[in-house]
């Protein structure tokens, strides 16, 4: 009988090293795909500042020094757009495959790279990342728009 105790005991607590490691990874998972779309909302946010500072020389550049900064601008523009492809790639989570397949498409092909679709983009990560916080702020905004 005791031997069926130990067997029994040895069976329970593998069974809960089992779940406690899948439980573990679960929230591995989350928080490092927590990261990956704060990477992604970072990088929209720098091509969007990259490209209003590009838009001011939307003529060829007169002076030395202007076209080193658009050069720079370019170089760090086409950085961003490769770094949101390689994070777009390691997201693995069903909840925010819309936003990887957005993120490359977005990166990759220049018919999609544009203001709107970064801004929804963008909106998707944020809702992705705190969704509470946005529809509290919504409920708050529409119930009474001039309160603080």
């Amino acid at each position: 009988m005791e031997a069926l105790y130990i067997i029994l005991g040895a069976v329970l607590a593998l069974g809960g090293g089992v779940l406690t490691h899948h439980v573990q990874l679960y929230y591995a998972q989350q928080k490092e795909e927590n990261n990956l779309l704060f990477e992604i909302e970072r990088s929209l946010l720098e091509i969007g500042g990259l490209d209003s500072d590009l838009n001011h020389y939307k003529t060829e550049p007169e002076t030395l020094d202007i076209k080193a900064k658009v050069a720079r601008s370019r170089q760090r523009k086409s950085e961003q757009l490769e770094n949101l492809h390689l994070l777009a790639i390691r997201i693995i989570s069903d909840k925010n495959r819309n936003i990887a397949v957005k993120t490359t498409k977005y990166s990759l092909d220049k018919h999609h790279r544009t203001d709107d679709n970064r801004y929804i983009l963008l909106k998707l990560v944020q809702e992705s990342m705190n969704s509470k916080l946005l529809k509290q702020y919504q409920k708050e905004t529409d119930s009474n728009p001039k309160v603080f």
